[in-house]
């Protein structure tokens, strides 16, 4: 077996296995219970809460940025409509660029308040979704490598 398929199976066990234990440790591990008790970062040292805080809190807001960015650069482009005969149908990407501006605002602004009164949810989503993509990118690449070919058949091989 070839060493990228090998380094493919191993990235994909390895996310395969941090997703799982992700999971359970964030839904089964408390007693089954599934979820936390809605003051228990209140015990935590300040500059501790921070060190996990600010990382987190400024890479969901990069991300929830972006997505902001990119429903701003949609409002607001000048385009040349289609020619009726063309285009049947109704755009409605100004709308939808709308929608996520507004969405995007409101989710930025309850994470910040999140943060802000220390709620353990504020912390938790984000990081939650961070890190399953992220895992879920490595599982990709390492599909990716398990599935590419690496030399052609033998019947499509120049003599």
């Amino acid at each position: 077996m070839p060493r990228s398929k090998i380094y493919g199976y191993i990235s994909v066990l390895f996310s395969v296995a941090l997703a799982a234990a992700f999971v359970y440790a964030v839904f089964f591990l408390n007693n089954g219970a599934g979820c936390f008790a809605a003051d228990s970062m209140a015990g935590l040292n300040n500059a501790t809460y921070w060190a996990v805080a600010l990382p987190i809190g400024l890479i969901s807001l990069s991300v929830i940025g972006t997505g902001y960015w990119i429903g701003w650069t949609i409002l607001t482009i000048k385009v040349v409509p289609p020619m009726p005969e063309i285009v049947e149908k109704k755009d409605y990407s100004k709308i939808q660029a709308f929608f996520l501006c507004l969405a995007t605002l409101i989710i930025g602004v309850l994470i910040i308040y999140g943060i802000i009164i220390r709620n353990f949810w504020a912390l938790a989503i984000p990081s939650a979704a961070i890190t399953l993509v992220v895992l879920g990118a490595v599982f990709w690449v390492g599909i990716a490598i398990i599935t590419t070919r690496t030399t052609l058949p033998d019947d499509q091989k120049e003599n």
